[in-house]
């Protein structure tokens, strides 16, 4: 029988280790680049069909219906993707947590389909995958707390009996 001294044990112990801890990296990056990938295309393609000027006003329009309150909470919604964006972004569009009505509107008002798309890519993955995941932990709660599942059973049984 072969022994082998502890510090090669050890060695290849550690190098297991890091090639899982390397594994789970890359499959997370993975996981991320698909879902960022999946909701770019779906935006790309939600800009390629739309009017943006239209959708531009129809938005400008609900921004100056909001009233301060309601206006700093549609900000702090949306803020969490903005905060991610590359910093020369940031900076070009004046992005930041306190940012006023009319400087948002303003930045409305620049965009074209070519910036927006320039937008959309600079959203990092790994921030489009934090927030698909957060949404569907809040959805699965909702349909636990809304006993979805009840119902569609109850839907369910009464069409067998229906059909019987």
């Amino acid at each position: 029988m072969i022994k082998f001294p502890g510090k090669i044990i050890l060695l290849l112990l550690l190098s297991f280790m890091l090639q899982a801890e390397s594994s789970a990296a890359e499959k997370t990056n993975f996981n991320q680049k698909v879902i960022g990938s999946t909701f770019k295309s779906l935006a790309r393609a939600f800009v390629a069909v739309s009017d943006i000027d239209k959708l531009k006003a129809n938005n400008i329009r609900r921004l100056e219906k909001l009233n301060d309150t309601k206006f700093k909470k549609q900000l702090a919604k949306v803020y969490p993707v903005l905060q991610d964006l590359p910093q020369t972004l940031k900076a070009q569009y004046g992005v930041k947590e306190d940012m006023s009505r009319e400087q948002v509107i303003k930045n409305i008002e620049s965009l074209d389909k070519k910036k927006i798309y320039g937008i959309i890519e600079a959203v990092p993955d790994a921030t489009i995958t934090r927030l698909f995941k957060e949404e569907l932990v809040k959805t699965k709660e909702g349909i636990m707390k809304s006993d979805a599942v009840g119902s569609v059973k109850k839907f369910w049984n009464k069409i067998i009996r229906k059909a019987n």
